[in-house]
């Protein structure tokens, strides 16, 4: 019995600090794949002049453009090196 004991109880304690480490890894990688809102533009009523948004996007083609939370909803863009709202932005899937 004792012997039995001897080599389970070491096998179990290594079994669950492996589960331990494997959960924790898991719960940064979903951190590390949280969204954080950024500044979008609204074109008003061209692209030259923009209005500013915050919205839960990305430059990243996701398939679905990013689209503001206002009825109707408008399409939402990003500023380009000559400051106008041209860029594409993405919804978050």
């Amino acid at each position: 019995m004792k012997t039995i004991l001897k080599v389970i109880l070491p096998v179990l304690a290594f079994t669950l600090a492996s589960a331990g480490a494997v959960s924790t890894n898991d719960a940064k990688v979903k951190d590390a794949k949280k969204t954080v809102a950024i500044i979008g533009y609204i074109q008003n009523p061209t692209a030259a002049s923009c209005l500013q948004v915050s919205v839960d996007c990305t430059t990243n083609n996701t398939g679905q453009n990013c689209m503001s939370s206002e009825t109707p909803a408008r399409r939402v863009w990003h500023k380009n090196a000559a400051n106008a709202c041209s860029v594409n932005l993405f919804k978050v899937l």
